[in-house]
C-alpha cells in the first residue's frame, strides 16, 4: 500500500475533500482496506458527476454556437458578418 503522505497527496490532487481525506486517514491508519476503498470510490464518484455537468455546460454552449452559426447563416448567408444580432437584447445603461 501507498504510504499516506503519497495517498494524501493524491487524494488532493483528485479533488477529494479535505473531509473526506480525514476519514481515509482513518480507514488507513486502522488497516481498513475495504472501507478505504469504498471511500476512494466515493471521492471517484463525486468527481464523474463533475464531469458529466461540465459536460452539459459544453453541451449548451455548442448549442448556442450551433444556434448563432445558423442565425448568422439564414441571415446574411454567411457566419462573417453579425448582421442583427444583438436587436432583441435590452439596451444598457
Amino acid at each position: 500500500m501507498l504510504d499516506w503522505t503519497s495517498m494524501r497527496e493524491c487524494m488532493a490532487d483528485a479533488g477529494c475533500s479535505e473531509a473526506t481525506i480525514r476519514r481515509a486517514a482513518c480507514f488507513y491508519q486502522n488497516g481498513s482496506a475495504e472501507d478505504l476503498i469504498r471511500c476512494l470510490r466515493s471521492c471517484r464518484s463525486d468527481a464523474l458527476e463533475e464531469i458529466h455537468e461540465k459536460q452539459k455546460q459544453l453541451d449548451r454552449l455548442d448549442t448556442l454556437i450551433r444556434e448563432v452559426k445558423r442565425r448568422l447563416q439564414n441571415e446574411t448567408g454567411s457566419t462573417e458578418t453579425h448582421t442583427g444580432m444583438g436587436q432583441d437584447l435590452p439596451q444598457e445603461r
